[in-house]
């Protein structure tokens, strides 16, 4: 399995970004601005429809759900500035014995592990140096600058002899300096593209087993890519025929967004935020 190179000492390769990004909050204060085209990729969801028999709770279906569906399910309405408590319009989950349907929240800061792998194919194919990429990472999440003990479902945890985990609470992570960008600071790291295709790479890395780079882009600086830590769909920046691939991939849901939209809970103007 291929390993990323890092965290690095020199940040030098994400200088250009600051420079670059417009009010935060918004999709080129998330991406850099100057790309041809945006595309938001909205974070999958999971519906549960929950029945009660006498011994207690059971699953009566479990599946995949688009944000558009669930739109459509609510009465509200799909549109690239939609947010997710919008679009569910105040539906309260089931609690204790309830029946009804369980609406999972998308994953907040990340990108879940198949779909970062679907969206890496597709980037790929727009670059000239899938080869050679950095990826950002928020210094801020506790098991970044932790005590250095193997987490639980990393080899070796609880295995005194077993391999150490090779990144959290690495000297490394305490020396190196940070890509400095309004509002957050990231570690570097470098590497292929390929990497974040394959199965457990967090894991082979030291890295959170549900955590993506929140920030990806190629040497060549053809497109950029951005899961905000703070945001539950991620932003790319790229080509128009990037953004149109994105879009008609069917693994994914995305649309395409214009470099001044608004990402905020405020950003919905097609549909009322409950309080």
């Amino acid at each position: 399995m291929t390993s990323l190179e890092g965290p690095l000492s020199d940040p030098q390769s994400g200088v250009w970004i600051a420079e670059r990004l417009a009010e935060p909050g918004t999709v080129a204060g998330t991406v850099p601005g100057g790309f041809e085209a945006y595309a938001r990729v909205f974070h999958p969801i999971r519906a549960q429809l929950l029945g009660w028999q006498q011994d207690g709770p059971v699953r009566a279906e479990s599946r995949p759900m688009r944000w558009e569906e669930l739109a459509e399910v609510r009465g509200t309405v799909a549109h690239p500035m939609m947010q997710w408590s919008s679009i569910l319009a105040g539906y309260r989950n089931p609690v204790s014995n309830e029946p009804g349907w369980h609406y999972e929240d998308p994953l907040v800061g990340a990108l879940p592990a198949g779909t970062l792998a679907e969206v890496s194919r597709i980037l790929g194919a727009h670059t000239q140096t899938s080869g050679r990429c950095f990826a950002g990472l928020w210094d801020g999440y506790g098991w970044v600058a932790g005590s250095g003990e193997t987490l639980p479902g990393f080899p070796g945890a609880g295995d005194p002899e077993g391999p150490a985990q090779p990144f959290r609470g690495h000297e490394s992570v305490q020396t190196a300096r940070r890509l400095e960008l309004p509002l957050r600071d990231y570690l570097l790291f470098a590497g292929s593209l390929a990497v974040f295709a394959e199965p457990g790479w967090q894991e082979h890395n030291g890295w959170d087993p549900i955590q993506s780079p929140n920030l990806l882009w190629p040497a060549d600086g053809a497109w950029f890519l951005a899961s905000e830590i703070d945001f539950d769909s991620t932003i790319v920046g790229g080509s128009a025929d990037l953004i149109r691939d994105l879009q008609q991939a069917a693994a994914l849901e995305a649309m395409e967004v214009p470099p001044d939209g608004d990402l905020t809970h405020l950003g919905d103007q097609l549909n009322e935020v409950p309080d």
